[in-house]
């Protein structure tokens, strides 16, 4: 198997649901499976798996540092960056299987599959956990960023901002390393009046990975404060920075490729040079080819 294969190859350890994970995909109505070398205009950190109609590409993220038991986080990219679905395939089987469950829909084929080696979610666990659906995705399954943002959005309209504000920031910390919570909760907090607070979000959003922040580079930068016009060059002087530690240089040279229109081929070449001369050879081959 193709895939199996790159993630071999990139240090990373293959899923033991991964044949689960395919089967869920390929089962998706408009979604096509992709050859996984197949990265030519993809971000560079993912391997792809599907393209759906709509021209969104689900994949799985490597992330450059993570160690050997870090998941693959499944992701999905389109016009607006990047976005996080879910954080591991684990995470992602368990909540398609509980949802299919409160809809009466018969699991046994995917069921199979995903508890092939260990049980992962058998028919009637929703049930009998008393719980409803979403309550039970995000204490049992996980915290899906969708689903706190949801949330959020609920006690908002309700009047209820505190609790709008602490919901949007527990999404946050589900979703580490993540810009697009951060820049969910600039947004919340904007529009209950708080543009101090909603300011400092948007700040804490610009210093994550801009390709994370699911929403337009300008809305975001603009609502941190900054004066137009709003370009990628504090970041490319990041880059360029001769004594900034490599890893970091990295990540910024993304960051004002994100900014710049997303032409991830041209930067393969730069990348490439800088993880080699971190001392990291596998993700050097990986974001090259």
């Amino acid at each position: 198997m193709q895939l199996s294969k790159i993630l071999s190859a990139v240090g990373s350890p293959v899923p033991a649901r991964l044949p689960a994970f395919l089967a869920l995909i390929a089962g998706i109505e408009d979604a096509e499976l992709l050859d996984p070398r197949a990265r030519g205009g993809l971000h560079p950190l993912v391997i792809p798996v599907a393209r759906t109609n709509e021209g969104i590409t689900i994949g799985l993220l490597r992330w450059p540092t993570a160690t050997d038991n870090f998941p693959l986080p499944v992701v999905r990219v389109g016009s607006v960056g990047m976005s996080l679905w879910a954080a591991s395939i684990d995470q992602l089987l368990h909540s398609e299987l509980a949802t299919r469950d409160a809809e009466g829909e018969d699991l046994a084929g995917l069921a199979a599959a995903a508890n092939r080696k260990e049980l992962l979610y058998s028919a009637g666990d929703l049930a009998e956990s008393g719980l409803p659906l979403k309550a039970y995705l995000l204490l049992r399954v996980g915290g899906l960023p969708q689903l706190y943002e949801e949330l959020a959005l609920k006690h908002n309209a309700k009047g209820d901002h505190t609790s709008a504000a602490v919901t949007a920031e527990r999404a946050g910390v589900a979703s580490k390393g993540w810009g697009r919570p951060q820049a969910f909760l600039s947004r919340l907090l904007e529009e209950q009046g708080m543009p101090d607070s909603g300011r400092e979000a948007a700040r804490a959003a610009l210093s994550l990975p801009i390709w994370t922040l699911g929403a337009p580079f300008e809305e975001i930068a603009l609502r941190a404060g900054w004066k137009a016009p709003i370009t990628a060059q504090p970041y490319r002087t990041l880059a360029e920075l001769p004594d900034k530690p490599i890893l970091d240089r990295a990540a910024h040279w993304m960051d004002v490729c994100a900014i710049e229109g997303g032409d991830w081929d041209s930067i393969r070449p730069k990348l490439a040079e800088l993880y080699r001369e971190a001392g990291l050879p596998q993700i050097a081959a990986f974001v090259g080819g």
